[in-house]
């Protein structure tokens, strides 16, 4: 890896969210993009960190500007740089980028060194050239080791185009057929040939020419090929993380707007660094009231969500106090389980979701929370730290919860357009929706169940409890692929023009 840092000190001290240290290593996801005007790359920018201020792909050729920083106030956590292909017979711009790659790797700091290389090119068409001579040498620069590290991933654009392709194909077949395929046949078809056609057309010759195993993924930012930019996402961020750092993963994860997946595995990342570690015996929060642990868990969960939220809404009290009060009924039995009962996949849980959404979302139905006190800190928060199994209990089910709870708001503030800053009505929205799920019940069975078996309070026990919570927290998250399908089963709902109050009881 190009660069890590150790977070195993305790802080004597005061607690200080983990995120804060990352990011003040590598305060953005730093990427850079070389592909000609026309591909697609200022859509694919936008629909990848939710912007849609990105300027890049509109200059002429000569007029790019590699070393210019292009970032956005919309969001800050990443940083562009753009560069246009490569025109035959031309090397100035092929050798400044290479330059512009050998510079960058010998930058001290990992906050300055390049994170990432999209190489963009259009999907091809049948017979056509997959690989211009620059991007060939390019590649094979990068097989030689000149770059080191830093992952390159090519990335094929207007994806629909090859699909489209297709879909004029079957339906002149279809106008043939006397028992006529359905639009959504068709084109659940058309895709699959572009798939079969794009591995035959495209992959086989592009391994065959680059010579070098570089990861790719054909991609499109029209409707419908959401999957296609999750799936990009989960490779880049697979590709940092095993190549450049995990400061530098986590930064990606925050950074990108389409994966709710890449999302729970920065905040396992995360946790793991510092604060989830051994929980049961904890060397960070000795003497800490569990309120100020529950700040420092918090913040680096929400950090990583990276959510539109100019009023706090995330970081409030109110919704801290909501989140403390839940764990409280949980631990109390007060929610809905189903203990002899494995746990659902999550398709009926993303169901069961979107009818407590519909059934709540009505512009005349304002969110009630029905917990008395919801939106008072529990007294359980007060406490002061000590090994327990009820602390244990504590803490582990407000880091699965909220983790999920944010999951949701993902999900909801997606549907919604994902563009609207975060409401108080939204947030009410996304958490009665877990806390009246039966994934609510079942996560506290098997933390109950975790927290009794634990043997990290006997004497040279080992501490399982990191284990347990990524393990509880992947059984109950959805994938991307099924939170954009069951995305279309919510009925309408927006911000409305005036958000509600916190306490509506």
């Amino acid at each position: 890896p190009i660069a890590g840092t150790s977070f195993d000190r305790p802080e004597s001290v005061q607690l200080t969210p983990t995120t804060e240290d990352i990011l003040d290593i590598c305060p953005r996801f730093r990427v850079l993009l070389i592909g000609k005007s026309g591909v697609g790359k200022s859509s694919l920018i936008n629909k990848a960190f939710g912007v849609d201020d990105a300027l890049v792909s509109h200059s002429a050729p000569g007029q790019a500007e590699i070393e210019k920083e292009i970032v956005s106030i919309v969001n800050p956590r990443f940083v562009l740089h753009d560069s246009r292909g490569f025109e035959p017979g031309e090397t100035s711009n092929f050798d400044a980028v290479c330059n512009f790659i050998l510079s960058r790797n010998l930058k001290p700091d990992l906050k300055d060194k390049l994170h990432a290389i999209w190489v963009c090119m259009a999907t091809p068409a049948s017979g056509s050239r997959i690989l211009e001579t620059g991007v060939e040498e390019l590649f094979r620069r990068k097989k030689d080791g000149d770059f080191g590290e830093v992952p390159m991933i090519s990335v094929f654009t207007k994806f629909d185009e090859l699909v489209d392709r297709e879909v004029m194909k079957l339906e002149i077949a279809n106008s043939k057929l006397s028992k006529k395929l359905s639009d959504r046949e068709v084109f659940e078809s058309a895709r699959q040939n572009a798939n079969k056609a794009f591995e035959g057309e495209c992959v086989v010759p592009f391994q065959t020419s680059s010579n070098v195993r570089i990861p790719y993924k054909a991609v499109s930012t029209q409707p419908g090929y959401e999957t296609t930019l999750t799936d990009l996402i989960e490779i880049t961020f697979k590709n940092v993380q095993q190549h450049v750092s995990p400061e530098a993963a986590v930064s990606t994860a925050i950074a990108q707007k389409p994966n709710s997946a890449v999302k729970i595995e920065g905040c396992i990342a995360v946790g793991k660094l510092r604060y989830w570690r051994s929980l049961a015996s904890s060397v960070n929060f000795p003497g800490k009231t569990l309120k100020a642990c529950l700040d420092v868990i918090h913040t680096d969960i929400i950090e990583v969500w990276n959510l539109n939220d100019p009023k706090l809404n995330l970081k409030s009290k109110e919704f801290k106090a909501l989140m403390s009060n839940l764990v409280e009924e949980s631990v109390q039995g007060k929610v809905p389980s189903s203990p002899n009962k494995g746990l659902a996949t999550s398709v009926p849980i993303l169901a069961a979701i979107a009818g407590i959404v519909g059934a709540l979302s009505g512009p005349a139905a304002p969110i009630v929370i029905p917990i008395v006190g919801a939106f008072v800190l529990a007294k359980w928060a007060y406490d002061v730290y000590r090994a327990s199994r009820s602390n244990l209990e504590h803490l582990m089910a407000y880091i699965i919860d909220l983790t999920l709870v944010m999951q949701n708001i993902f999900w909801l503030a997606d549907a919604a357009d994902g563009t609207h800053p975060t409401s108080r009505r939204l947030i009410k929205l996304a958490f009665r929706a877990y806390s009246e799920s039966d994934t609510n019940g079942k996560v506290h069975v098997l933390i109950q169940e975790h927290v009794k078996q634990a043997k990290s309070f006997i004497p040279g026990g080992q501490d399982a409890t990191l284990e347990a919570i990524e393990d509880i927290i992947r059984q109950c998250t959805f994938t991307p692929d099924e939170m954009i399908k069951w995305r279309q089963e919510l009925p309408p709902f927006g911000p409305g023009k005036k958000d509600e109050p916190w306490n509506l009881q």
